[in-house]
């Protein structure tokens, strides 16, 4: 009969903790990447075109968006998973796909009529957008897209603070056990000296 050995108990962390950094980033990317599937800019007013409107979403304004929100899901799948070292790569990796996803959007929502641009010509066959389309209107939903960027931020400046305080949970449960040393005080018989042989020790 073997002694279980002791389990390491995993210190308690300091800061936000590890699951709930993980959460962050998924919730911030998939903010994003919804908010990136949806229109944001509507040009009206077309003359002498068979155009009534033109719609862009923030995936056709600029796939640097929806991809980046695709690496910032990805990253926090990772950190649960994620070693010290490891986490510092992908709080990085966060915090730079944060800011393309904010820069970016927030271009397209102060200069609307330079993301349409190239769809409005595709659609009307001419170069001259700023007279074709009288009206740009842009929603709201861009900024769902800035919200999801900000809390991945937020994510990828907790995984960099406190990642390398997180621990390990790391167990010995596969490590092998000791044997019981064996009481030699009483008389051995014919079985107790073969289970003695048989760990390579000394009857006698």
């Amino acid at each position: 009969m073997t002694t279980p050995q002791p389990t390491d108990t995993p210190q308690p962390s300091k800061g936000l903790n590890r699951s709930m950094t993980v959460l962050v980033l998924l919730l911030g990317g998939t903010l994003a990447l919804i908010g990136s599937t949806q229109t944001w800019v509507t040009a009206t007013g077309f003359e002498a075109t068979h155009i009534t409107n033109v719609e862009l979403s923030g995936q056709e304004a600029s796939p640097v968006i929806t991809a980046m929100s695709l690496v910032t899901i990805a990253a926090g799948a990772a950190l649960s998973i994620a070693r010290n070292v490891g986490r510092w790569i992908i709080g990085g990796v966060a915090i730079l796909g944060a800011l393309a996803i904010g820069t970016t959007t927030i271009n397209i929502i102060f200069s609307p009529l330079n993301a349409a641009a190239q769809k409005i010509s595709e659609s009307t066959g001419t170069t001259a957008t700023t007279d074709v389309a009288g009206d740009i209107e842009v929603s709201l939903l861009p900024w769902l897209t800035v919200l999801g960027a900000v809390i991945v931020l937020a994510g990828g400046i907790i995984a960099l603070t406190y990642g390398s305080r997180w621990s390990l949970g790391k167990t010995k449960k596969y490590d092998i056990s000791e044997p019981t040393p064996v009481d030699h005080d009483g008389q051995l018989d014919e079985i107790d000296t073969w289970d003695e042989l048989s760990r390579g020790e000394d009857p006698t």
